[in-house]
């Protein structure tokens, strides 16, 4: 993803100080708030929060809005309008709280205080909708990690045999005792047929991703997305993003590529997959 939001201007260790001395920075709570904003690109007030409570770093809502009201007092936050559907105010990270998260050990080759652009908001919903699909699958007990693609593109960047493409995200699935790597794109507008080209000669040589799946807003993108990838060489399915979110395991898929244009699910995929290694 390309940011346009902010450029580099000077030097700001001098501010990041001052911007220190006048709180009580909580290395155990600040920071992993910091950093899932900054992992998330955008994420709104309700699905921070939910996120928080998962991981048990904050166990207060309380205490949670405290804690982030002062962040973005200080400047190491920026708070942004809602945007509708989502709950709640939105939040990105600054160029100052990425200078404090690299102060703290928790720095990304892909944004960094260096960057010459952080997140753009014209991305917001795109991101949002992301944290939505994450939230679902959290919420099936499912899910055991998932790496978005700001620190996807870091590991890319840094390992000797990097994915594919640079993904929306990576879900690690439990399903049936097998943790499995799923893809996961959301695909808000459709791209040129020459670039859906690009991306299936790309995926040729994917090795470590067996499973990709698109999620779209709509059922015409939806079809026209599954032509696209009618010669892949891995299981690639597309579905609707808000149904996917309503019901993950069970949402019906449309599955082009390795088997076939046909209708499936995530639960047949996983379990077509977990059969397929036990043999």
């Amino acid at each position: 993803m390309d940011g346009t939001a902010e450029e580099l201007t000077g030097d700001i260790s001098e501010k990041l100080a001052s911007r220190l001395s006048s709180i009580a920075y909580n290395t155990g709570r600040d920071l992993p708030l910091m950093s899932a904003i900054r992992n998330a690109g955008f994420i709104s007030h309700a699905q921070l929060w939910e996120e928080m409570e998962t991981a048990e770093v904050e166990r207060s809502r309380r205490s949670f809005n405290w804690r982030l009201k002062r962040l973005v007092q200080t400047d190491l936050v920026r708070k942004l309008p809602p945007k509708i559907p989502y709950k709640g105010a939105v939040y990105t990270i600054s160029r100052l709280g990425l200078e404090c998260l690299e102060a703290c050990g928790d720095g990304l080759m892909s944004l960094s205080s260096d960057s010459r652009c952080l997140m753009n908001p014209h991305q917001m919903q795109h991101y949002l909708e992301l944290a939505e699909i994450r939230r679902a699958l959290r919420k099936s007990h499912v899910l055991k990690e998932w790496t978005g693609d700001v620190e996807l593109r870091s590991i890319n960047c840094a390992i000797d045999l990097p994915l594919a493409k640079d993904y929306d995200a990576i879900a690690e699935i439990e399903w049936s005792g097998n943790v499995q790597r799923v893809a996961i794109e959301y695909e808000h507008n459709l791209k040129s047929a020459d670039r859906y080209r690009e991306l299936s000669a790309a995926l040729r040589g994917e090795d470590q991703v067996k499973l990709l799946l698109y999620l779209t807003p709509s059922v015409d993108m939806l079809y026209q997305l599954v032509g696209h990838f009618r010669d892949a060489t891995i299981y690639i399915a597309a579905g609707l993003s808000r149904q996917f979110c309503a019901n993950p395991m069970g949402c019906r898929l449309h599955l082009a590529g390795a088997s076939g244009t046909k209708r499936t699910t995530l639960v047949a995929l996983l379990e077509t997959r977990t059969g397929s290694r036990s043999r």
